[in-house]
């Protein structure tokens, strides 16, 4: 028996691979699921075309969770916080200045995702054991399972279009100032095929997609448990693993208090998250390494920044659009940063209104047209930085028999000049983009608010103590592999969920499996 621990991203991508190598992998997670009343709402939504949803139903799913220190609101699915929900009180992390979430949920932060895949840049490879070209054919295969956009790409808004087509006239001027922009590549099927409905511009992307346009694990799983290719066993808390010549042992307790379990097998896969994997790994070698032991752990830091279009786009508070990214910004600046800074640009949704009313406060009721008007034209821009001139975040086993664990952030200073030197910059090159950042109006998230970290458990060409192999491998620990975001030795600026499925899925496909199946 192959385990597999996790059912997000990389999870799928490693279970995926061993289907294709022969075997029939189970899948252990905690599996919670929106409940019955997100659930019933999106079967309602799913059931029609958008034009016949109730504005009833619009309320409901139009809820949002709190908001962050940069002041945007937490997306839900369907109005549930199921994927952000801690269902294990023993083992939650003690936190300090620092943002870093686990997901119990069926699917994991897959259900809350922004669906952009992008590959890192070759240079990123180079503290690697593993080469762009061998991590090829794996993309490739990520793509595929994924049903993104490798036939038409989801249409952009009238107002990302309207952008793109200023910038493209100045194309020249901005490349020269180290400016590249670009639609971004989305992991949503943009039509139709069978049963499965293409995105259908309904705007309720921030909120759910009632017909599973954007990829998401859950999805994925639900089709693999139908045809058989995989087992599921939900309602498990994994605490630890362990090997010997004879195989893997997994060891945990179900989440709804019902006792102990154990599962033994050839492999496990371990695809838990980043905190889950690193609480797992640090109860699995406590004997060895001590209570002692430290992670350090790579993170992009977040920064938010408005931009204000010099023109809006008529009817955009009306038109039938997506709102997930609209477009992606790379910018290279040696006299900034060593590293390029990664922007994803947000256009008009209907939560910008509300946003800017609370940065108002009690002027907002008087100046509703205004803060209408300055909706139509407001890009909102997620700014990226590389992990190398980001916040750092230490993970140290808390004094507890259950793995729980201490995180620290502690904020790098360089990352908050850069994000402002980014500002400026933009500033300057103004009139070639027509528009304003709002550089004021510069954002930052606490220490892994970004939620793109990982590395904690890098891997290496000859790794030492918790340092893992190419295969994912800690030393000591046969048969166990790591797939996530943990094995990472690095975090660029770009978006990371397309460059984890794909290296979760190299290990699995490629990794030698000593037993049968």
């Amino acid at each position: 028996m192959i385990y597999v621990i996790g059912s997000g991203l990389s999870g799928i991508a490693a279970a995926v691979a061993l289907i294709k190598r022969g075997y029939r992998p189970t899948i252990l997670d905690v599996g919670l699921n929106p409940g019955n009343e997100a659930s019933a709402l999106k079967a309602r939504l799913a059931s029609v075309e958008p034009e016949a949803w109730t504005p009833d139903d619009i309320e409901l799913v139009k809820r949002t969770g709190p908001a962050s220190l940069s002041g945007i609101p937490q997306k839900l699915t369907f109005g549930s916080d199921f994927a952000y929900r801690d269902i294990d009180a023993a083992t939650s992390a003690l936190l300090d200045n620092a943002s870093i979430r686990r997901s119990f949920a069926r699917g994991g932060f897959s259900n809350v995702w922004g669906a952009v895949i992008q590959e890192f840049p070759s240079e990123e490879f180079l503290r690697w054991p593993v080469t762009p070209g061998q991590l090829s054919p794996h993309y490739s295969a990520v793509q595929e399972l994924m049903c993104s956009s490798s036939g038409p790409f989801i249409r952009p808004s009238s107002q990302a279009r309207a952008f793109y087509t200023d910038m493209l006239r100045k194309r020249p001027e901005l490349e020269r100032n180290g400016i590249r922009f670009a639609y971004p590549r989305l992991a949503v099927r943009s039509s139709d095929g069978g049963p499965e409905k293409g995105c259908r511009r309904c705007g309720l992307c921030l909120y759910g997609c009632p017909y599973d346009s954007i990829s998401a694990a859950g999805v994925i799983l639900e089709r693999l448990i139908r045809e058989g290719a995989v087992s599921h066993v939900p309602d498990v808390v994994v605490d630890r693993v362990s090997s010997n010549s004879g195989g893997v042992r997994v060891e945990g307790r179900s989440a709804t208090g019902r006792g102990p379990c154990s599962f033994e097998g050839s492999a496990v896969f371990i695809a838990a998250g980043l905190l889950e994997s690193a609480r797992i790994i640090l109860n699995s070698t406590a004997a060895k390494t001590g209570c002692r032991t430290s992670l350090r752990v790579h993170t992009s830091d977040i920064f938010t920044l408005p931009i204000l279009r010099y023109r809006s786009v008529s009817h955009i508070t009306t038109e039938r659009l997506h709102t997930l990214c609209q477009m992606v910004m790379n910018i290279d600046d040696p006299g900034i940063t060593r590293h390029p800074v990664h922007l994803q640009l947000y256009g008009y949704n209907d939560l910008y209104p509300e946003i800017l009313a609370r940065r108002v406060g009690p002027l907002s009721r008087f100046l509703k047209p205004l803060l209408q008007h300055l909706s139509e034209r407001l890009f909102v821009a997620f700014g990226y930085l590389h992990s190398e001139i980001s916040s750092a975040i230490r993970f140290r086993p808390a004094v507890s028999s259950s793995g729980k664990l201490s995180i620290e952030g502690e904020e790098n200073p360089e990352s908050r000049h850069v994000a402002r030197a980014i500002a400026r910059k933009l500033l300057r090159n103004r009139h070639f983009l027509r528009a304003v950042p709002v550089t004021p109006q510069v954002k930052f998230d606490l220490p892994g608010g970004g939620i793109r970290s990982g590395g904690c458990f890098p891997m290496c060409s000859t790794p030492r103590e918790l340092e893992t192999d190419l295969w994912g491998r800690v030393p000591d620990l046969p048969g166990i592999h790591l797939v996530d975001s943990s094995v990472l030795p690095t975090i660029p600026a770009g978006p990371l969920a397309f460059t984890v499925m794909a290296n979760a899925h190299r290990i699995a496909s490629e990794c030698p499996i000593a037993y049968g199946k």
